[in-house]
C-alpha cells in the first residue's frame, strides 16, 4: 500500500478485542512517517520520528478515544493523554473496560462532538515534522450521533497529507455513511504459534504443553492471554458472577436473586455488557463440555472447575433459549434500561430454562 503510493485517506482496522488492531494502527503510522531506513519493510525504530512514535509523543500523531464527561460541559481526549500513554506503556493490549477504569470513571465512555471539532482544527494546520498528520480513533462505534456526523464531514473533505485510522471492535455499530468512506482491513485473531512465542518470552519455565493450552483458550486474544497468565482479578470476578447468578436461578431462591441484583446494581453499563457477554461464552462452553467435545473447549482451570458440576444443566433443549435471554438483557442494558428490573426478569427466565429436562 505505502510502496505503491496508494495510501487511502481513511482506513478502518476492525477485529475482536485483544487482536492488536490498535498497535497495528500505530505501527503503520510510525512506518509511513519513519525518516530512517525502511528497506526491511518496517520502520527503523531508531530515527527521531520512530522514537517519538514509540512514546506516543509525536506532534503529528493525534488520538481520539472514549472519555467521560465530568462537571465540565466539554471534554477532550487530550485531557486524558497522560493516562493513555501510561496504559499503553504497560501493555499495548488493553480493553475498553481497562481504559475506562484507568480514567477512574463509573460512567459509560463515549466519543463526543467536542473532540471531533478540536481534531478538525488540528488537522487543518500544517504538519510540524512528519509528511503525514495521523489521527487514530479507537472505538469509533462509541461516537454519539453528533460526533459521527461531524467526522463524516471531515472524511468527505479530508485535509491534505492527513491519514485517518479508525480502530473498531464492532463495525456494525458505526454509521454506514462513515464506513463507506473508509478502506476496511480485517484484523484476524492472533495465531496460536505467535501466542506461544509470546508466552515463552514472558514465562520461559512454563512448559510447551501449558503454553499451547493457554494459546488455545485465549481464542486469539492477547488480553485473555494476559488475564490467564496474571491470574487476573477480572477473570475471577467474571467466573464468580456467572456462578452466583446460575446458582440463584437453579435454586429458584427469590431472596438470593434480589441480593445478587442489589450487589451488581452499581456496575457501569460497560461492565454489565461485559459480564453478560461472558455468561453467553460460559453457556456455550457448558454445552461443549456437556457434549464432551474437548477439542472445542476454551476453558481456564477455574472455569472448568465450576463447569464440571454445572455443565450437565445446559443441553440442546435450553441452550438457545438461554442465549436469547442474555442477548435480550444486553439489548436493554445498551438502551439504558433499569438494571435491577432487567436482571430480575433475566433470572426468572433462566430459572425456568434450567429446569427443562434433556430429551
Amino acid at each position: 500500500m505505502y510502496e505503491a503510493g496508494r495510501i487511502p485517506h481513511a482506513l478502518l482496522l476492525t477485529g475482536p478485542e485483544g487482536t492488536g488492531a490498535l498497535p497495528l494502527a500505530i505501527s503503520f503510522a510510525q512506518y509511513i512517517n519513519c525518516t530512517g531506513d525502511k528497506t526491511s519493510g518496517d520502520s527503523c525504530g531508531r530515527c527521531p520520528s520512530c522514537v517519538k512514535y514509540k512514546a506516543l509523543t509525536h506532534p503529528d500523531l493525534h488520538f481520539v478515544y472514549p472519555v467521560v464527561k465530568g462537571s465540565s460541559p466539554e471534554v477532550y481526549s487530550t485531557d486524558f493523554l497522560d493516562k493513555w500513554r501510561e496504559l499503553f506503556g504497560e501493555s499495548i493490549y488493553f480493553s475498553r473496560i481497562q481504559w475506562i477504569s484507568r480514567i477512574k470513571s463509573d460512567k459509560q465512555g463515549a466519543i463526543f462532538k467536542d473532540d471531533v471539532v478540536a481534531l478538525h482544527q488540528k488537522l487543518g494546520q500544517k504538519s510540524v515534522e512528519a509528511p503525514y498528520k495521523v489521527l487514530i480513533m479507537w472505538l469509533p462505534e462509541l461516537m454519539n450521533e453528533t460526533a459521527a456526523n461531524r467526522i463524516l464531514k471531515i472524511l468527505e473533505e479530508p485535509p491534505s497529507n492527513s491519514l485517518f485510522i479508525l480502530v473498531s471492535e464492532n463495525e456494525n455499530d458505526i454509521l454506514p455513511t462513515v464506513l463507506s468512506r473508509t478502506q476496511r482491513i480485517q484484523v484476524s485473531p492472533i495465531d496460536d504459534e505467535s501466542i506461544c512465542q509470546h508466552i515463552n518470552r514472558l514465562c520461559p519455565t512454563l512448559g510447551e504443553e501449558q503454553s499451547k493450552r493457554i494459546a488455545h483458550i485465549s481464542m486469539g486474544s492477547m488480553i485473555r492471554v494476559n488475564q490467564v497468565l496474571n491470574d487476573n482479578d477480572e477473570l475471577k470476578s467474571n467466573i464468580e458472577f456467572f456462578a452466583n447468578l446460575m446458582r440463584s436461578c437453579y435454586r429458584r431462591d427469590a431472596s438470593a436473586m434480589v441480593s445478587f441484583v442489589d450487589s451488581i446494581s452499581k456496575m457501569t453499563r460497560d461492565e454489565h455488557k461485559n459480564r453478560l457477554q461472558y455468561c453467553i461464552h460460559m453457556i456455550r462452553e457448558s454445552l461443549v463440555y456437556n457434549l464432551q467435545q474437548e477439542e472445542l473447549s476454551v476453558l481456564t482451570n477455574d472455569e472448568e472447575s465450576f463447569l464440571k458440576k454445572f455443565a450437565v444443566f445446559i443441553h440442546p433443549g435450553n441452550v438457545f433459549g438461554l442465549v436469547d435471554q442474555f442477548n435480550t438483557a444486553i439489548f436493554h442494558i445498551e438502551r439504558n434500561g433499569n438494571s435491577k428490573i432487567i436482571y430480575f426478569d433475566l433470572m426468572m427466565q433462566v430459572a425456568v430454562l434450567l429446569k427443562i429436562q434433556r430429551e
